[in-house]
């Protein structure tokens, strides 16, 4: 089993604010790791370090075995995809050409998109049902169809290593199974992926090992029902949940 990244002793501080202390994970191929924890506790600071757009202040990040920080930008392209939350557009890129974004760190500089680019654009939009809005400028779609624009952007990037940080935040409740099966999809074709998420019925159903950010630590790391349990969601989230079952299928309410 090889290992797509890999973090070790990450420290990360914003002033007097230190974000993240003594931070150490990995994601194997064909795993999805689930990053779960309350706001502020350093989520979005771990994918930002893992994709390299934020440098720590202590540790590092290797992507199978090669230091993050001595890579150039296209060489890390080619290794990791991000999906990052949802921000309004400025340009009004068409839609499928924001898609066909995703193979760029692949093709030549100033190359136009091949046939099988276009198609391979098409089959990842339709696949998220916005096969329809390919003509529409991006900055016209609602917050969930971006969502699912990044999605699709990620999946012609064909890269190993997905980073996802809360990809189902603007979604109804059919397009965050939709996605996640992509995720599922992904994973099980031999690649891996980190995600934030908030909704721990969803991380039971398609994640294989969760990691519990609590105040800039990992307070806990396994698989989802051995780590979720009442006594830690209720510790990170400062409120009383329950775990129960609904025809197999694990739920989550606050006591």
């Amino acid at each position: 089993m090889t290992t797509p990244v890999k973090a070790k002793n990450i420290e990360v501080s914003f002033g007097a604010n230190q974000v993240l202390r003594d931070v150490s994970m990995v994601a194997e191929t064909g795993e999805a790791v689930a990053v779960v924890g309350a706001n502020g506790a350093g989520k979005t600071t771990l994918i930002k370090v893992l994709a390299g757009v934020l440098e720590p202040s202590a540790g590092g990040v290797t992507f199978g075995g090669d230091e993050l920080q001595k890579m150039k930008r296209r060489q890390i392209a080619r290794r990791v995809a991000v999906v990052p939350q949802g921000a309004p557009q400025v340009f009004s890129y068409h839609l499928l050409d924001f898609v066909l974004m995703g193979y760029h760190a692949r093709t030549a500089r100033f190359s136009m998109p091949s046939t099988d680019q276009i198609d391979g654009a098409r089959r990842a939009l339709a696949s998220l049902e916005l096969g329809d809005l390919e003509e529409s400028p991006v900055s016209h779609l609602s917050g969930g169809e971006l969502q699912r624009a990044l999605m699709a952007r990620a999946m012609v990037a064909s890269v190993p290593l997905w980073l996802l940080d809360e990809p189902t935040a603007s979604l109804d409740m059919r397009h965050q199974v939709a996605l996640l099966e992509q995720v599922r999809c992904h994973v099980d074709g031999g690649g891996a992926a980190v995600a934030i998420l908030h909704d721990l019925a969803l991380i039971h159903r398609f994640f294989d090992r969760v990691l519990v950010l609590h105040e800039g630590v990992f307070l806990a790391d396994g698989a989802p029902d051995e780590v979720l349990v009442p006594e830690i969601v209720s510790q990170i989230f400062a409120v009383p949940m329950q775990r129960g079952e609904v025809e197999g299928k694990v739920v989550w309410v606050v006591a």
